[in-house]
């Protein structure tokens, strides 16, 4: 017997369309080689990001780390500079000898100047270019710079200028050619001048040619001088002012420079000149005057100094450093100038 299925035009039919939609439906490995390929695409975008943290992450690092270290290198340095700093500090800051010759003058940039001041364990003050010692009130004498000495640059500095009872400037002072064995002074600077900047004239100070009547009252003799001038300020801060009186005769020759309280009382003759003490060297006249008069907060406290410039017969002259404060005078008193040798 023969197959009649495949006589059968019906059922022959039927299996062609059944062969045909087999053939449309994806087999299982053209699915599994699909989620495999997505898999490796997903494998590789995540490898792809986690390399790129890796990287930015040690860049950061290397970043901060570099910090770290300029920081740390930094505050080597510092204290290294420290070091310096209190090693020159120990230097003395006044020689009075000298060894060497030399008539180089030195100067230094100004900005390098204004720093070098951390190198100075004191205030320096100078007075006509020479230093001036404020430690204590009293007379004292003004020095020269060793021009041996090896820190002399020191001075070379920015310094805050003052005469006639105010501010004028601040100048780079300079180191002068040799004026004695060795000895040299600062030069471009005012008759008063201060290493620090700092209000060194804290309170209004008035210069008068007549003395106030609170002063004639209580001081008749006064008026044996034929010239008068009152320096009035409030020395201490305390809200009254004192009276520092220049008065000279020109007949006699004698001349003085007086302190009183804001009472119009004498607290003391604080220095004085005859003229029998220059007249046998010199034919003109002399007087203590205003020019030898400075009132300043020398060593900023607050309280402003009284500054006495001393004639002598050659030489420089010395200084007389007074301080009053709440009623009390430190310093010497009734000083004998002389320009006899």
């Amino acid at each position: 017997m023969g197959d009649t299925r495949k006589d059968d035009p019906v059922e022959s039919k039927q299996h062609q369309l059944e062969t045909s939609a087999n053939r449309n439906i994806p087999t299982p490995i053209t699915l599994g080689n699909f989620l495999l390929a997505l898999l490796v695409i997903v494998i590789i975008a995540t490898g792809s990001l986690v390399y790129y943290m890796i990287r930015k992450e040690r860049k950061d690092y290397e970043q901060y780390n570099n910090l770290v270290q300029n920081v740390l290198q930094d505050e080597k340095n510092s204290e290294n500079n420290n070091d310096n700093v209190s090693n020159n500090e120990t230097i003395k800051d006044i020689i009075d000898s000298a060894t060497n010759v030399t008539t180089e003058t030195n100067t230094v940039d100004a900005v390098d100047a204004t720093n070098r001041k951390v190198m100075n364990e004191n205030l320096i003050v100078l007075y006509n270019g020479l230093i001036l010692d404020t430690t204590a009130m009293k007379k004292t004498e003004l020095k020269y710079i060793d021009n041996s000495d090896q820190y002399k640059d020191k001075y070379v500095i920015t310094y805050y200028n003052y005469e006639s009872f105010g501010f004028k400037e601040s100048k780079l002072g300079t180191i002068s050619t040799q004026i004695y064995d060795g000895l040299v002074k600062i030069e471009n600077v005012g008759k008063i001048a201060i290493s620090e900047s700092y209000e060194a004239i804290p309170r209004e100070i008035k210069v008068v040619n007549a003395i106030p009547t609170i002063v004639s009252d209580k001081n008749p003799k006064i008026g044996d001088f034929d010239s008068k001038k009152a320096i009035i300020t409030d020395l201490d801060g305390n809200g009254t002012e004192e009276y520092v009186l220049i008065l000279a005769n020109k007949t006699t020759g004698y001349s003085k420079i007086v302190l009183l309280d804001s009472s119009g009382t004498k607290v003391a003759d604080l220095a004085y000149i005859e003229k029998s003490k220059w007249e046998s060297v010199t034919t003109e006249e002399y007087h203590l005057s205003l020019s030898n008069v400075e009132i300043i907060d020398i060593d900023n406290d607050g309280i402003m100094e009284i500054l006495i410039e001393l004639p002598r017969y050659e030489g420089d002259p010395s200084i007389s450093l007074l301080k009053y404060k709440n009623g009390e005078l430190q310093g010497d008193t009734n000083i004998e100038c002389s320009l006899l040798p």
